[in-house]
């Protein structure tokens, strides 16, 4: 199997609706630490002292992370996970909005202290574009992530949700071809991992196949396109034929790279793909 270059190589797993006693927001304490709702001074721009930062966000909002599979050993290092917002509008970054605010995935690491920025690395993940869900690729192993809303400027705000992950890298996919011309028929066995239909739904270690002709494959956690290079199986297909003359607008007979990558049922992809050369005549 052929693994897409890892954009973030950070820990493990995501969680599933709620790990086991990680669920709700956690709340930070300091001056005015009592759950007062902190918000922005309308002349500079920066949080005020009245107690945690919110950005003008109530005291009953909340955030809730959902990792499914999150209770047990994930089998694939591409966790998907997604968020939902109670209170609080996710939108884009850029302007600071009152009420609103985007998402941080944080990998072993505690959330940022609300007013702080937060930093753009490894263990701190930027949803910038207002995301509610997206593919972590993560290390084998136990790992503890953090939902973190910052505003529109990524200061961190008082609203977090955390799970447990543990993650495995047992999941694979093998492909057969065989070629008739400018026809490629193939067949995809998945091993430790589960090809479904788009339709099923938000899942890990689970979804469908895309084929990516002759380029790389899709980094982790983008949108896979949909173009003659990007055939997208949201039926759950595990066979079918391409004719790769149809396909491409400047096809050539000979050799060509097939990639089948898997892709969640939001058409984001993983690092779940095999690779296969196939000639043409």
């Amino acid at each position: 199997m052929t693994e897409p270059t890892s954009r973030r190589r950070v820990l493990a797993a995501v969680s599933a609706t709620a790990a086991a006693g990680l669920a709700g927001c956690t709340d930070f304490t300091g001056d005015g630490g009592d759950g007062d709702q902190g918000g922005t001074d309308t002349a500079t721009g920066t949080p005020t002292d009245e107690g945690p930062y919110r950005n003008g966000v109530g005291a009953d909002a909340s955030v809730s992370f959902d990792v499914p599979g999150s209770g047990t050993e994930l089998r694939s290092r591409s966790v998907t996970w997604a968020a939902t917002a109670e209170g609080v509008t996710i939108e884009e970054s850029g302007e600071v909005t009152e009420g609103a605010g985007h998402y941080h995935v944080l990998v072993d690491t505690e959330p940022v202290e609300p007013g702080e920025t937060i930093p753009s690395d490894d263990a701190h993940v930027h949803y910038g574009t207002g995301q509610t869900d997206g593919v972590l690729e993560l290390e084998p192993g136990e790992h503890t992530l953090h939902l973190q809303v910052g505003d529109g400027e990524h200061t961190a705000m008082d609203l977090t949700d955390a799970v447990e992950v543990t993650v495995a890298e047992s999941a694979s996919l093998r492909a057969d071809t065989t070629v008739d011309g400018s026809t490629v028929e193939w067949t995809v066995t998945p091993e430790g991992y589960d090809v479904v239909p788009a339709s099923s739904g938000f899942a890990s270690d689970a979804g469908h196949l895309h084929a990516v002709i002759d380029t790389e494959p899709v980094p982790v956690g983008a949108v896979v396109p949909e173009d003659g290079q990007h055939v997208h199986y949201g039926d759950g297909s595990t066979e079918g034929t391409l004719d790769l003359a149809e396909r491409l607008d400047d096809y050539e007979a000979g050799e060509h790279t097939i990639h089948f990558q898997v892709g969640t049922a939001s058409h984001r992809a993983t690092s779940v793909v095999t690779t296969v050369t196939v000639t043409t005549e």
